[in-house]
């Protein structure tokens, strides 16, 4: 007689647990069950904690905390998750919308043995692109395992993100801790080191190991059972020295390069009619009536099914797992059913990449290169950071920058002093070459750069006569910082002469000037200049635009120039002049509004942000911080991630991220600063492909954003 199995939850949250993903006994690393949204009626997967380890309180905490980092991950193949157990939750979960789904060793137990090496490859390159892609963005799995890697109709998905953190702090050699798939745990974490990437590596060979022959474990003797063409390449994945191992990148591209049979699109026919089956024995309900109850339960579960009858369990119709066929819309539907509650719930900050000092007062704004590099310039030193690690590249503390310095497209920048500029290399802070005709005694002096887009940058320059004075000759000037020479010059009016703090707008056949508001100009002026030759196009005032500052204006598609006064957002069509559309606001809007895709973003002193539709003016929506600013003159930044998935809105006590979506709120954080900034929240300097960098006082952090 079968023993009675331990009672658990039958239900968590608003999911009825109604079967179980386990394959051929319990789970190493945590458990699996197959639950219905009571909200949707559709099914999901629950992860749940590991058994043994359920009652450790420190553990259920790290639990918690990685299943909400896991919805940072983001690409094709990232497991979308639907719900995170709230931190007063008995039991903590994570709900995925992955069903049909089969965790791998059910999708060995459904074909009788391992999967065809054709199969592999393209599980193994699915899921090496995938880990690759999380790598760039400074985020380590952790927790990939056979069980915990999920196989859908049209691919892979690698669910029990951080589950080796989870399961045990850092520490003295301490072998396989409970709680997570000893079989896939790199040696490294064995002996008490921290997740790295190579650890990752490690355990996708042991996966891919486990999907060829069917074995749970490495040794040589199940290595020597590998398909031929695979075995040198996972060894290497194996190496028991992690800097052996393979980038998970060179990993999918030789996982790819051989050339595969017709067949290597489909999915096993015998993983097909599993997935079949499982969809058809767990179909959408029509949703409980919202007066259900909720809470959960304990009962007793029945008896494990037969282990074959756990894996047939489905997707109707051919089930395909091509390399790069378009598989995204079966996650996508299984999904449809998300709702706003689900996405509104609030989320922990992730915990920062890392953390550099910069030891002396920031002088502007940090300048990111291609996502890899970061240029900090401080009253001490100008110094370029490794965006991934935060470990410095170079520091150079005789560069005497007398303005911002300026990235050009050649991997260099734009150092300028009081008679010269520099360029100088990104890569090692070695001079590439000296531009000395504008030292102001033969020449002109420059007094303020513009900007560049790629090599071509433009400056401002002034004339002095014999005696040091000013002759009041002034221009602009676009310049080839690779040829070194001088494209055009410009003669500048005086309302438009700038005064060292220009905000110029370049667009892509002009270069806007904003007048001082000198000479009974008013500020909302601008002079056009034509980008390539530097010819006057025109010169246009843009009525009821009031606000005090050039610096709160900004340049959105369909040619529009977005302006914020006391409590309106404007925007002016470029080339006529005219007002296309206004948004009244609460507060004042003090900050710059930012522009990404078709939306403007934007949040006033009331700290409530505001998104925009560029084209037609209409609000996509609206949120006020639980957080307000102090007071109605209080500065209410505003910033997008790279991707523009989220928004950050700033305020006195902290920094929210919204998803740019809805507005709802995905997490709020406040990071420490030193001395007198040691109570203020930080503030959003840059952003880059996966990665937002936050600022507090001379402390700059890195923090994984989407």
């Amino acid at each position: 007689m079968e023993p009675q199995r331990q009672a658990e939850p039958t239900r968590l949250g608003p999911y009825r647990i109604i079967g179980t993903l386990d394959a051929g006994g319990p789970a190493d690393d945590a458990r699996r069950r197959i639950a219905r949204d009571d909200r949707t009626g559709r099914a999901a997967v629950l992860m749940l904690p590991h058994g043994t380890l359920a009652d450790d309180p420190g553990y259920r905490v790290r639990f918690r905390s990685e299943a909400e980092n896991s919805r940072r991950l983001t690409g094709r193949w990232a497991p979308p998750v639907i719900d995170v157990a709230g931190p007063d939750a008995d039991l903590p979960w994570v709900a995925y919308a992955c069903f049909p789904a089969l965790p791998l060793p059910a999708v060995l137990a459904a074909c009788d043995g391992p999967l065809p090496e054709s199969t592999v490859r393209v599980l193994g390159a699915e899921l090496a692109h995938t880990i690759a892609n999380w790598h760039a963005s400074g985020l380590v799995h952790a927790g990939i395992s056979p069980q915990a890697t999920l196989v859908m109709a049209d691919g892979p998905r690698p669910t029990g993100y951080g589950l080796a953190r989870a399961a045990a702090l850092d520490g003295p050699d301490r072998g396989a801790p409970l709680g997570v798939d000893a079989f896939s745990l790199p040696p490294e974490q064995r002996a008490g080191e921290r997740p790295s990437p190579a650890g990752d590596v490690y355990a996708l060979g042991a996966v891919l190991c486990y999907a060829a022959t069917g074995r749970r474990d490495v040794a040589e003797g199940t290595r020597a059972t590998l398909p031929e063409a695979l075995r040198e390449l996972l060894a290497r994945c194996l190496a028991q020295d992690p800097g052996q191992r393979p980038r998970p990148g060179t990993v999918a591209r030789e996982l790819r390069a051989v050339p595969a049979p017709e067949a290597v699109g489909r999915l096993p026919d015998a993983v097909a009619t599993a997935l079949a089956r499982q969809a058809a024995a767990y179909p959408a309900q029509v949703p409980m009536a919202a007066s259900a109850p909720a809470e959960e339960t304990s009962a007793t579960v029945p008896p494990a099914r037969s282990r074959r009858a756990v894996v047939v369990g489905g997707l109707s119709g051919a089930v395909g797992l091509a390399l790069g066929a378009g598989g995204v819309a079966g996650w996508r539907a299984a999904g449809e059913g998300r709702s706003r509650e689900a996405s509104a719930r609030r989320g922990i900050a992730p915990a920062p990449l890392w953390r550099y000092d910069l030891g002396g007062e920031p002088q502007q704004t940090p300048l990111l290169w291609h996502g890899r590099t970061a240029l900090v310039r401080t009253s001490d030193a100008v110094t370029a950071l490794n965006l991934r690690t935060g470990k410095r590249i170079w520091s150079r503390d005789d560069l005497y920058p007398m303005s911002a310095l300026t990235l050009l497209g050649n991997g260099t920048f734009v150092s300028p002093d009081t008679s010269a500029f520099s360029v100088v290399s990104l890569a090692t802070g070695r001079m590439k070459g000296v531009e000395r005709r504008y030292d102001g005694v033969e020449g002109p002096a420059i007094y303020q750069f513009l900007g560049a887009v790629k090599d071509i940058c433009w400056f401002l320059t002034r004339k002095y006569a014999s005696g040091g004075t000013e002759s009041g000759d002034h221009a602009v000037v676009c310049y080839d910082a690779v040829r070194r020479k001088e494209i055009w010059r410009t003669p500048l009016p005086a309302p438009y002469q700038g005064d060292g703090t220009t905000t110029a707008l370049l667009l892509s056949t002009m270069v806007l000037l904003p007048s001082q508001g000198d000479d009974g100009e008013d500020a909302s002026s601008y002079l056009a200049l034509d980008r390539r030759s530097g010819r006057k196009l025109w010169t246009r005032k843009f009525p009821k635009m009031k606000d005090e500052s050039a610096k709160q204006r900004l340049v959105a598609p369909g040619d529009l120039l977005i302006s914020c006064d006391e409590h309106m957002l404007r925007a002016y069509h470029i080339a006529s002049g005219k007002e296309r559309w206004q948004v009244a606001t609460k507060g004042r809007v003090s900050g710059t509004p930012v522009a990404h895709g078709q939306a403007v973003y934007a949040t006033d002193s009331r700290a409530t942000t505001y998104a925009v539709d560029v084209g037609s003016g209409s609000p996509r929506w609206r949120r006020r911080s639980a957080a307000p600013l102090e007071s109605s003159w209080t500065r209410g930044d505003t910033a997008v991630s790279h991707s523009g998935a989220t928004v950050f809105q700033m305020t006195d006590a902290e920094i929210e991220a919204l998803d740019a979506t809805d507005g709802s709120l995905r997490w709020r954080s406040a990071l420490a600063g030193k001395g007198r900034q040691a109570a203020v929240p930080g503030q959003v300097v840059g952003v880059a492909p996966g990665i937002v960098l936050v600022r507090n006082g001379t402390i700059l952090y890195a923090l994984p954003a989407d």
